[in-house]
């Protein structure tokens, strides 16, 4: 962790790549693999029909099914109104709609639309290319070892 500690508290001076041979902990390990697979993940990519950042949000609906705007953003642990803003920019591009409540007229339901399914398929393809040419020289047992152990820590993080 102080390698991350460093990196955090002065930025500027740190060089990109680590300058030490010490093996980080487990956890700075899984640390430093969020950080690289975020950049990755959040990078744009030629063709992307969904902004990276919305990406989550039709894949939080496509996964758990229609739900009100709050209990989206509740549900991805952001702020409504950044999960508002973006709702909003799907459905300029039909990725998503809005439906009335049926229990509060007041309030709608939000939904992905076949076009979003769709944009969210073609977002995951680009994404699991760069990951799979990643694992290309990887064996058979270590690929299934890694799948086994995200898979579980996914789990023990509370995001299953």
């Amino acid at each position: 962790m102080q390698l991350i500690y460093a990196c955090v508290m002065q930025p500027a001076v740190m060089p990109s790549a680590p300058v030490t041979d010490e093996v980080p902990t487990t956890e700075e390990a899984v640390l430093r693999f969020v950080m690289a697979m975020g950049r990755r993940i959040r990078a744009r990519i030629d063709g992307d029909t969904v902004d990276p950042s919305q990406a989550a949000i039709l894949y939080s609906l496509s996964c758990r099914g229609p739900m009100r705007l709050g209990d989206l953003a509740e549900s991805m642990r952001l702020d409504a109104s950044t999960v508002s803003r973006h709702v909003h920019q799907l459905g300029e591009h039909e990725f998503v709609r809005r439906d009335p409540d049926p229990a509060d007229g007041r309030a709608s339901i939000i939904d992905i639309t076949a076009e979003g399914r769709t944009a969210l398929r073609r977002t995951f393809d680009q994404r699991r290319a760069f990951v799979s040419e990643a694992l290309a020289d990887w064996s058979d047992d270590d690929r299934t070892r890694l799948r086994d152990d995200i898979t579980r820590l996914t789990a023990d993080l509370g995001d299953s």
